[in-house]
């Protein structure tokens, strides 16, 4: 993936997502980070790991990077997800923050 406007550990996060590999998943969130999808909240690394492996099996998601809009304190990041559900491909933003050691700290997933 070719994304030199992302930082690594978005670019990271992506990859997880689209080969449903959680192996990486603490070398893209911080170990207190949240997400928050679907109206669930998410927080730490052992939920992240859950919630990917959820996702992934239900939907098997295929995420397609439209635009970065780089903010103060957010990366705002519009995509395409196609995969097994309803309204399949859904134009999705995500808009994460990242902390001092570029680690997702946050991570808004909405439609």
């Amino acid at each position: 993936m070719s994304l030199p406007e992302l930082a690594p550990a978005i670019v990271a996060y992506i990859a997880a997502t689209n080969t449903r590999n959680t192996s990486t998943i603490d070398q893209c969130f911080a170990a207190d980070a949240n997400v928050f999808d679907e109206g669930e909240h998410q927080v730490g690394t052992a939920a992240m790991v859950r919630w990917m492996e959820d996702t992934g099996r239900r939907y098997q998601p295929r995420v397609e990077v439209l635009n970065v809009q780089h903010r103060t304190g957010k990366v705002l990041v519009s995509n395409v997800v196609s995969g097994n559900f309803p309204g399949s491909p859904l134009a999705l933003r995500y808009t994460f923050r990242l902390n001092e050691q570029g680690k997702i700290s946050r991570l808004d997933i909405s439609v």
